[in-house]
């Protein structure tokens, strides 16, 4: 009787292996379309209160999420969320990092986490372009040949995609103006950024506005207006209730610099710091992010300016 029972039970083991043999791809797409919500949810990264635990733990998720991709390279939300992911290590640790180094005299160190940074934009850049391409197939070769005729088929569906990936290629133009290829897709990003305004102006409660910032903050020959960039400005705020620390510490760092306003740099990163993280948990870990830098450039304050004494400002 047992010899009968084993017989059985090795039977149906070798038919379930079987089976799981030829229907190992759909097996192996569900598996992967269930565990990629729970993995992928960037509000846990985003609410939490504890920045460099997002450092240590961002890395080897994100590598997880990678693998995933090797396997399932068509899954949607697994590229959306390899695109949020090393931009949000690029944006909040390793442009932070480079950023200290220079004002601490340390070019060396500076330069090397600079072209680290921008190549870790660019891989965001890419994973968001492969999302485009499984809706829009072609789309990434035209955004660098005629990007407004190539952005004429998107919807508001792809305002969120439109968005991280002008910003992803924005930030790595940022970091690497040595770099000719890329400085040479600043119009990609300007007609994203233009067209996601077009779709969804007040998308996540002035993004678009306070990613414009960075974009208007560049040299004038490279499209750059300081002027664009207080609008933007001014509007990141009103849509964001103020609750937002980085339009402030972008604009300070980006405009009022250059502009040589030292009241104004002051007083912008007084407000940043200001905002209290804890109002709006959807942005905590990026305002604590943001307000350790504006910590860090007012303990600069002396070496950015080289007139003390206070210029008039521009905000009350």
């Amino acid at each position: 009787m047992r010899n009968s029972v084993s017989v059985r039970f090795g039977a149906a083991v070798l038919a379930g292996i079987a089976v799981l043999a030829s229907g190992g791809c759909s097996l192996r797409s569900m598996a992967v379309n269930a565990i990629v919500p729970t993995l992928a949810n960037p509000d846990v990264y985003l609410s939490e209160e504890d920045p460099e635990l997002v450092r240590d733990a961002l890395p080897f998720l994100l590598k997880t999420i990678e693998s995933i991709l090797d396997t399932e390279p068509e899954q949607d939300q697994a590229l959306v969320f390899a695109c949020t992911g090393f931009m949000l290590y690029g944006n909040a640790f390793l442009q932070a990092d480079a950023e200290i180094a220079d004002w601490e005299g340390d070019y060396e160190r500076s330069s090397a986490l600079r072209d680290r940074t921008w190549r870790v934009f660019v891989r965001a850049r890419d994973y968001c372009l492969r999302s485009l391409e499984l809706k829009y197939d072609g789309i990434a070769a035209q955004l660098q040949q005629d990007p407004v005729a190539a952005l004429a088929v998107t919807d508001v569906e792809d305002v969120e995609v439109l968005f991280l990936l002008s910003a992803a290629w924005g930030l790595a133009i940022s970091n690497a103006l040595d770099q000719p290829g890329l400085i040479a897709d600043l119009p990609a990003v300007r007609a994203l950024l233009d067209r996601a305004l077009e779709l969804d102006e007040d998308y996540e409660r002035g993004s678009l506005h306070a990613a414009l910032i960075t974009l208007e903050a560049l040299p004038a020959q490279l499209g750059g207006s300081p002027d664009r960039a207080r609008e933007h400005f001014e509007r990141a705020v009103e849509l964001s209730d103020g609750l937002d620390a980085g339009p402030y510490v972008t604009f300070a760092a980006g405009v009022s610099v250059p502009e040589e306003n030292r009241a104004e740099f002051q007083r912008l990163l007084e407000t940043a710091l200001a905002v209290d993280p804890d109002a709006d948990t959807s942005l905590r870990l990026l305002n604590l992010v943001s307000q350790r830098r504006a910590r860090s450039l007012l303990g600069q304050i002396d070496d950015l300016f080289f007139d003390p004494l206070e210029t008039e400002a521009t905000f009350p």
